[in-house]
């Protein structure tokens, strides 16, 4: 019998080379038989030592780790407390420490105009987002999540999800938020009796912070992603001591959590559903109106980070209950009540120019892409409401229609800069 042609054999079984030294301690193949690329950086040393030190990027020097911690804690943290200074910035660096670091610098990245001007011999260059996020993603290479979670991974995994989310990389930003809320629940940090049995009170201070930044930013990114909640929280508020040291910031932030809190997982799965049920009490709805009204009675003591966090972020949240109420066509022209009426989104809209006249360009930029999008949600409600109802409807000549409230909107300095960005994340106008 004649061999057909091309045929040498058998065939021998493809042979996978052996893993590097590092990567053979960890159980994890990189088919290579000397440290490979992401290995190489901290293969000084024993093989466990290379496992669990990694080597910090050169272009990471301590001088731009506390330029992007100043500006961190001067802008971002009156909106998400959730780091203690002490604890980030001592050392020696350990891999979760390292990986924690990092990811709050390329948030930080994402925002430059946040970071304080250097001396010309400074010389200071923060890394991209990019390279950054490489740098997180390396050091979490030495940890294991899955078996060992623990608070800083939950911060980790949640600067991840800020600097996806401004990369307009929704898939990424998703998937970081859910792995923050995940080992949030892994840890049941979630639930007020874990508390007790945690002795150090630093931790505990900033592990329930970090359980509630979650329950906010899950609402408020389901409602702007039509994203599910799962995130159900048994737990007490953060204490505030008027006394102490940053009362201010911690009272809006409560202020905050009081904004989201009205909306439950069964309020968002029918806002977002294409057909919304008639679950939803017209009533109820009013009332949450209302609610949104008179929650924030006064923000004039707070930061003007948080003042334009706070006052947007309610007038965005009247403008999702009144698509709703759209959407089950219980709105009126001719409705008494101001919340209930067709051309609520002119009382809206006025609210969100007052709030841009009141704090300052660089408290809007603090607070990145969201608080922009949430303004072109309202914009879009009002061109919607300009679409069904004739200008000359709206008032004598003399009155400061929709229209103008609509041109001063898109004129407003914030509006104008990152228009253009947030129209393309946002996807139904």
């Amino acid at each position: 019998m004649t061999r057909p042609t091309g045929s040498t054999g058998p065939k021998r079984p493809y042979k996978v080379r052996q893993a590097c030294d590092a990567c053979h301690v960890r159980k994890v193949r990189c088919d290579g038989c000397k440290p490979c690329i992401n290995c190489q950086d901290g293969a000084k040393g024993s093989p466990s030592e290379a496992s669990n030190c990694p080597e910090p990027s050169s272009r990471i020097t301590d001088q731009v780790i506390r330029w992007c911690l100043d500006a961190y804690f001067k802008h971002k943290y009156p909106l998400t407390p959730i780091l203690h200074r002490e604890t980030v910035e001592q050392t020696p660096v350990s891999p979760e420490q390292y990986g924690l670091i990092t990811a709050c610098c390329a948030v930080i990245s994402l925002s430059p105009e946040i970071l304080s001007p250097t001396s010309p011999h400074d010389e200071l260059i923060i890394p991209s987002a990019d390279f950054l996020i490489s740098e997180t993603l390396r050091a979490r290479q030495h940890c294991n999540l899955v078996e060992h979670p623990s608070l800083t991974h939950i911060q980790t995994s949640f600067f991840l999800y800020a600097a996806f989310f401004s990369l307009d990389q929704d898939n990424s930003a998703w998937y970081y938020l859910r792995e923050a809320i995940t080992i949030l629940q892994t840890l049941r940090l979630h639930e007020e009796a874990t508390y007790s049995d945690i002795d150090d009170p630093v931790l505990a201070t900033y592990a329930r912070r970090m359980a509630w930044v979650l329950f906010i930013t899950e609402r408020g990114y389901a409602l702007q992603r039509n994203r599910q909640i799962t995130l159900q929280i048994t737990l007490n508020v953060p204490m505030v001591d008027l006394s102490g040291s940053g009362a201010e910031i911690l009272l809006g932030f409560l202020d905050l959590i009081s904004l989201f809190r009205h909306f439950d997982a069964d309020f968002i799965a029918n806002r977002n559903s294409a057909t919304p049920s008639n679950a939803e009490d017209p009533g109820q709805l009013s009332t949450l109106q209302n609610l949104l009204k008179y929650t924030l009675p006064n923000v004039s003591n707070y930061s003007q980070v948080q003042q334009a966090d706070l006052l947007v972020s309610r007038q965005w949240l009247k403008i999702i209950v009144w698509k709703l109420c759209a959407s089950k066509t219980l709105l009126s022209s001719t409705c008494s009540e101001d919340a209930m009426s067709l051309h609520y989104p002119v009382t809206v809209a006025r609210g969100i120019v007052l709030a841009s006249q009141l704090v300052s360009t660089q408290a809007f930029e603090a607070n990145g892409i969201g608080i922009l999008e949430k303004v072109f949600e309202v914009a879009c409600s009002l061109a919607d409401l300009l679409s069904l109802v004739p200008v000359g409807s709206q008032g004598s000549t003399m009155d400061v229609g929709p229209v103008d409230i609509l041109m001063e909107m898109v004129s407003s300095r914030e509006y104008r800069q990152e228009s253009a960005s947030a129209s393309r994340r946002r996807r139904v106008c």
